[in-house]
């Protein structure tokens, strides 16, 4: 049975983060959207959870994700090539 090299697998899972960070990315951003929408129409209560759970994921999307897992990840591979 043949090998996935591990330049491959490196890469897959760079792209599986970099897809999982665009994502959670775009729910913060439709979160915090949700959630001025809902300030401005007078719902505060929704309209504050939405933007702080907006405000987590775009956190979670730029920095947790993003910064902190593909930055070094690419860095690491584009070294190796």
């Amino acid at each position: 049975m043949a090998r996935i090299p591990e330049f491959a697998v490196e890469l897959f899972e760079l792209l599986a983060l970099i897809i999982g960070s665009v994502a959670v990315s775009v729910i913060g951003v439709a979160l915090e959207l949700t959630g001025v929408e809902a300030v401005i129409g007078g719902d505060l209560a929704v309209g504050l959870w939405a933007l702080v759970m907006g405000a987590v994921a775009l956190y979670a999307g730029i920095v947790a994700i993003g910064y902190e897992q593909v930055l070094p990840r690419a860095r690491a591979l584009a070294g190796d090539a």
